[in-house]
């Protein structure tokens, strides 16, 4: 069986077009979860641990290529972004909530109903579509999520 790490390596592998990778820090994800009351579940926090805000355009092409129904994942935030945007965009007004990564169309995929102790092994994965107003579920977890765009 593939160890988180590992899934994640292979996915950065593939799809991250950074050219210096900048890993998020144990003070840096503290601090956002202090500052949305929430704790972060342990498969993303892992993540950004790993690779921090890893820049994916390239999954784009492969989706629209296929024809699928989901979105991709372009951009993956740092710490701070986390806090910024989830509040500049009030995504969820009574917390339990934050914003992880944009897709090309600058929508958020985010975490929901977190909670602030104890802290989840992984959660669902939730876009929020700026245009339409809507939220719906994109993965049951993070691990799944991750997981499907390296079958493309």
């Amino acid at each position: 069986m593939t160890s988180r790490s590992e899934l994640y390596q292979r996915f950065i592998d593939r799809f991250d077009a950074r050219e210096r990778r900048r890993r998020s820090e144990e003070a840096q994800i503290e601090s956002a979860e202090s500052a949305m009351g929430v704790k972060w579940p342990d498969a993303y926090r892992e993540f950004a641990l790993l690779f921090g805000a890893v820049y994916s355009p390239s999954l784009i092409d492969l989706i629209v290529k296929k024809k699928l129904d989901y979105s991709d994942v372009q951009q993956f935030l740092t710490p701070k972004q986390t806090v910024t945007e989830t509040k500049r965009w009030r995504l969820e007004p009574a917390g339990a909530c934050f914003a992880f990564a944009s897709d090309c169309s600058g929508n958020w995929f985010a975490f929901r109903n977190l909670p602030e102790s104890p802290r989840l092994d992984d959660a669902a994965v939730w876009l929020f579509d700026h245009e339409t107003g809507t939220v719906e579920i994109e993965g049951v977890s993070f691990v799944e999520w991750i997981s499907r765009f390296l079958t493309l």
